[in-house]
């Protein structure tokens, strides 16, 4: 028996319980020496917890200078240790010791990230596969305590998740919920992308919809207004019903399901009747729900998503309620805004994480990090419209101290919200706010100017701000040069009408995402979607092209975008042949033609192609598009994106309207950029 396993033995047997809790201590183990001559042995074995507790307890008595040796062996354990359970119990003793892993610091992040990306490669290895996720889990609890920067994980995932398929199982079944955890708490951070991909394979297509919908909720729950978060609510309302088509049993999409429902409920015309069904299954619902998650086990990160049960609890009984009153004449003034609150408290709740941290007040405590949301709509005015109508109807409130101080606060919040805007106003410069101003004013603006306040000037431009403002300040010159060439070629057509314009404007937009997408897609992106583009991969083997790859890529991208629910692809009995995509808005349909180009790709000849995009609209309005698979790309390099799209004119015998079908070229089979020559010099 090693000398390390018998110091263990002695311990264990006559260790008290909070003892064995918190671990053996250097001491415990034999002393310093004795530990650091072992430190391979405790590294690669069963025993690498009992090394990072003996640490952090060594770090509490000794500080940090006489622990540098330990941290060495604690670094060389995460980074090389193949045990699965031994690796487990070690992140969870590091994430459950904050002090040390800050102490560890760059060095720690480096090496779970380092096990993470191994993990990508497992193959059927699959206890590195699953090292691999608990690393990502650990980093995870890390980054939520504020220990680790946020930014290495978030580009590790999103970098683990661009070829979900090529991932080990048994590691890509649970990065779903850990994407979805990072996504709640870091929003914007560019992780829908990933979940998103993740919907490709049956193994994380049901969790990341799940996440996904979260997602979603919480985007409705930050409107400003109700009609924006009703909108917002039906969108994340479908994607839990196609998710509960998919697993009938999934109870928590039933819970947010029915929840959703109710909402909606309250403004129809049948509130009675909606609001009474939503609340019924909601409460049959959380019956099983209870049961379920009392008989489930969960991280220990995850434990206060138990309180969620409560949050689903009150809500049910508030639905019970409105249900009662929906059949009434007189208003219940409670209804929407605590419905709305419930449902809000719900998701906080479900996306709450306890996570241990070390503070200046004390060494080690546990904080609940809860997801980052700005409930807009229920913190201005809709709060101050109920809590109007209250103190105005009802006796009990009118008089009550805590509603008066409630209003008080409220309308102290907005004043204080508006003078903060007056003086971002101020900050941002005049003389381009004015510029903004006189284009609207024209020639009042002189007079306008001279008589009016500085204060009040900011105040009118923020208000002439809008959307568009924001999207035309990141445009890119370029592509807008296109899309304006190609929208005035366009609008010259008889066809180009309401009802088909913006349906064949929104087609087109996303079909020159997809051509962006194709020309900048890296070597190792997109996996095996994207192996049409490319002539080899890094070993130098030949790459498959062929005509399903590049159907089967666009169809993807399109199903991502805002056309995902209009897309059929390989109809039939078409105009006597079969399209290879058809995009119906209604009535109004659209098809696209995918062609593989092998000798020759010039404008001239690609007009052979265009024949059949035109016959397939024969029934409909004249548009169509062409998207040309260009494998003719040799050592000169592929035409640029911008010269290579066009629309071509398809006039016909007997046609007084030519069908204009617009060609994208993209290059498939290419080489590496670093072999590539100019072509000739110009004669």
């Amino acid at each position: 028996m090693h000398v390390i396993d018998e110091h263990l033995a002695l311990w264990s047997a006559h260790a008290s319980r909070p003892q064995l809790r918190a671990g053996p201590t250097v001491q415990d183990l034999g002393g310093i020496d004795v530990v650091l001559a072992s430190a391979d042995h405790l590294a690669q074995g069963p025993f690498l917890h009992h090394l990072i507790q003996a640490t952090a307890q060594h770090l509490d008595a000794f500080g940090a200078e006489a622990c540098m040796p330990l941290y060495d062996a604690v670094l060389n354990g995460l980074r090389t240790n193949s045990n699965h359970a031994a690796f487990a119990s070690a992140t969870d003793a590091l994430a459950s010791r904050p002090h040390l892993a800050r102490e560890l610091g760059p060095p720690l992040t480096r090496a779970l990230l380092a096990r993470l990306q191994q993990a990508q490669d497992a193959g059927d290895d699959l206890a590195a596969a699953l090292i691999g996720v608990e690393a990502a889990d650990c980093l995870v609890q890390l980054t939520l305590a504020g220990i680790t920067k946020a930014a290495r994980l978030l580009g590790a995932l999103d970098e683990a998740t661009e070829d979900p398929a090529a991932l080990p199982e048994a590691m890509a079944t649970r990065l779903p919920r850990l994407l979805g955890v990072l996504d709640a708490h870091h929003p914007g951070a560019g992780l829908r992308e990933a979940l998103e991909r993740c919907l490709m394979l049956d193994h994380t297509c049901r969790d990341a919809a799940f996440e996904l919908a979260l997602g979603d909720l919480r985007d409705a729950l930050e409107q400003d207004g109700f009609a924006s978060m009703a909108k917002q609510l039906r969108k994340t309302q479908n994607r839990l019903t196609e998710l509960i088509i998919l697993d009938p049993d999934r109870l928590d999409a039933q819970l947010y399901h029915a929840a959703i429902e109710a909402v909606l409920g309250l403004s129809a015309p049948d509130a009675p009747t909606r609001v009474h069904t939503a609340a019924s299954t909601l409460s049959d619902t959380l019956h099983l729900y209870r049961d379920y998650r009392c008989r489930t086990r969960v991280p220990v990160w995850a434990r206060p998503r138990q309180n969620d049960l409560i949050a689903w609890a009150e809500l049910t009984v508030m639905l019970d309620g409105a249900a009662a009153h929906m059949a009434h004449d007189d208003p219940w003034y409670a209804g929407g805004h605590g419905v709305l609150t419930a449902l809000l408290r719900a998701y906080t709740a479900h996306n709450t994480v306890a996570v241990l941290t070390d503070t200046p007040a004390a060494a080690v405590v546990e904080t609940l990090v809860a997801p980052v949301i700005e409930d807009t709509f229920l913190q201005h005015e809709h709060r101050q419209r109920f809590l109007h109508h209250a103190l105005a109807h009802d006796e009990e409130l009118r008089h009550d101290p805590a509603a008066q101080q409630l209003h008080a606060a409220l309308l102290h919040r907005t004043k204080s919200r508006g003078d903060s805007t007056d003086q971002q106003a101020g900050d941002q410069g005049k003389a381009r706010r004015w510029q903004r101003l006189a284009h609207q004013l024209k020639d009042d603006f002189a007079a306008f100017a001279n008589q009016t306040s500085d204060h009040v000037l900011d105040r009118l431009e923020l208000g002439l701000r809008t959307h568009d403002d924001v999207l035309a300040a990141i445009a890119d010159p370029k592509y807008g040069r296109l899309k304006a060439r190609l929208l005035k070629q366009l609008e010259d057509s008889r066809d180009w009408i309401a009802g088909v314009a913006d349906e064949f404007t929104a087609l087109l937009e996303t079909t020159i995402r997809f051509a962006y997408l194709c020309y900048d897609i890296g070597r190792k992106m997109g996996g095996s979607y994207t192996e049409y583009l490319r002539k080899r991969d890094k070993d130098g083997k030949k790459q498959k092209v062929d005509e399903a790859l590049f159907h089967q890529h666009y169809r993807e991208v399109l199903q991502f975008s805002a056309l995902f629910g209009i897309v059929s692809s390989e109809v039939i009995d078409k105009a006597g042949g079969r399209t290879d995509i058809l995009v119906s808005f209604g009535a109004v349909q659209f098809n696209v033609e995918c062609k593989i180009e092998e000798g020759d790709s010039t404008e001239a000849a690609l007009r052979e192609y265009v024949a059949q995009a035109a016959e397939y609209q024969n029934t409909n309005v004249g548009f169509a598009l062409l998207l040309a698979l260009d494998k003719t790309v040799d050592a000169e390099g592929a035409t640029n994106l911008f010269d290579s799209i066009w629309i071509e004119p398809v006039q016909r015998p007997g046609e007084s309207e030519p069908c204009l079908v617009v060609i994208i070229r993209i290059p498939g089979g290419r080489e590496n950029p670093n072999l590539l020559r100019p072509g000739p010099a110009a004669s």
